[in-house]
């Protein structure tokens, strides 16, 4: 009897599996054929950016889809990529499922991914089927990946979520990180271009005059939620005379309770919350002693680094191997990194030891001139385009 019921439990057991595998393979092929509809006839969420002027009847040499929003009168990422003047690249801009097959290479930073999965935060079931979509189009059209990696790679929890990534990484053209010591899944696919910097974009922007005590967290767009516990640095802080200052997007709460703190001490710091230009950027930035920035985990993050560093004012951060290697890279005095959270303390040891340490006028940011940048991406397009196409 205990047999003939093992028995019937493991038929049922096989039964329940063969389910699950048809409605796997049933939901990928509704997701696919979603993609393969094709577009409609017109494509609002798709912008169009054609960098030279070229004949009605000629087709763009090459054409890139970012996943990104287009280049704004605010920094983005993209803006070490898109060129403002001439180019025969033919840029096209979304945040969405890839629906419009009739380019060369897709181009993300790998935070941007779940934009183009159209599987954000999704169970990795639905992550899984999306990556294979992705790769199928890709393969079937002749789109070539380009990839932009993150210093650390993610660390996925599941079976599924990580056969997704390795469909991911197959599906890839080309790899692309900021460091020569970056992780990468095919090293012998990947090329390194380090992140610009922007001194030239911010010429003859006006410059505010530095402000002793100072201390500036700011972000282009959402503003780090550990940036709000900054404002109760100037309280507990040796250092006297400091100021805290948050600029940046924030919900409603956060600047609500923000707003009641500074309320309590309307001296010791001061909140502008909006997504700013870059005229607003610079200007901020040169009135701060100290540059504050409580994560470095994003490309934003990354990038906000390089903004300060560009405009000659110190940084202060938590540590990873890229900030020590920027930090070494920058020269003694622009780039201070502290283990774990910034405390008060952090603060009170940067200051003094950015008040007495005689550093260089200007960070060395060497070899990262946002031309060199631009044209070491479009060399990578264009490799990748010529690899797919064979």
């Amino acid at each position: 009897m205990q047999t003939a019921g093992r028995r019937a439990q493991s038929s049922q057991q096989t039964v329940a599996k063969g389910r699950v595998a048809e409605i796997v393979v049933l939901t990928r092929r509704v997701y696919e054929d979603f993609l393969h509809r094709g577009p409609p006839a017109t494509q609002p969420n798709i912008t169009s950016v054609t960098q030279t002027k070229r004949a009605a009847d000629s087709a763009p040499p090459l054409t890139v889809h970012e996943v990104s929003r287009p280049p704004a009168p605010f920094l983005r990422f993209v803006d070490q990529i898109v060129e403002d003047g001439a180019s025969d690249i033919d840029f096209r801009f979304s945040q969405s499922v890839l629906t419009r097959f009739d380019i060369d290479v897709v181009h993300v930073v790998d935070s941007e991914l779940d934009h183009l999965l159209g599987a954000p935060e999704s169970a990795p079931l639905q992550r899984l089927i999306a990556a294979s979509a992705l790769a199928r189009n890709l393969r079937r059209h002749r789109i070539a990946l380009v990839r932009t990696l993150l210093e650390e790679m993610p660390r996925e929890k599941t079976l599924l979520e990580r056969r997704a990534r390795q469909i991911l990484d197959d599906a890839t053209t080309h790899f692309i990180v900021h460091d020569s010591t970056a992780a990468s899944p095919a090293p012998e696919r990947t090329s390194v271009i380090p992140h610009a910097h922007f001194r030239d974009r911010f010429l003859g922007f006006p410059r505010r005059a530095l402000t002793p005590g100072l201390i500036l967290a700011p972000a282009v767009g959402e503003l780090s939620e550990d940036a709000d516990r900054l404002l109760a640095v100037p309280r507990v802080a040796q250092t006297r005379g400091l100021n805290v200052r948050l600029v940046g997007l924030a919900g409603p709460e956060r600047q609500a309770a923000a707003a009641s703190t500074l309320a309590r001490h309307p001296y010791q710091g001061s909140a502008r919350w909006e997504r700013i230009s870059d005229g607003g950027l610079v200007a901020e930035i040169t009135s701060a002693e100290l540059i504050v920035l409580p994560h470095v985990a994003s490309p934003r993050h990354m990038q906000m680094m390089f903004v300060a560093l560009s405009l000659d004012r110190p940084v202060l951060t938590p540590s990873t191997p890229a900030v020590a290697r920027i930090a070494a890279e920058a020269g003694p005095g622009w780039v201070h990194h502290t283990e774990g959270s910034i405390t008060a303390d952090d603060i009170d040891r940067t200051l003094e030891r950015s008040r007495n340490l005689a550093r260089a006028p200007q960070p060395i940011l060497r070899g990262r001139e946002i031309r060199a940048t631009r044209e070491a991406y479009l060399r990578t397009f264009r490799r990748a385009a010529d690899a797919k196409s064979r």
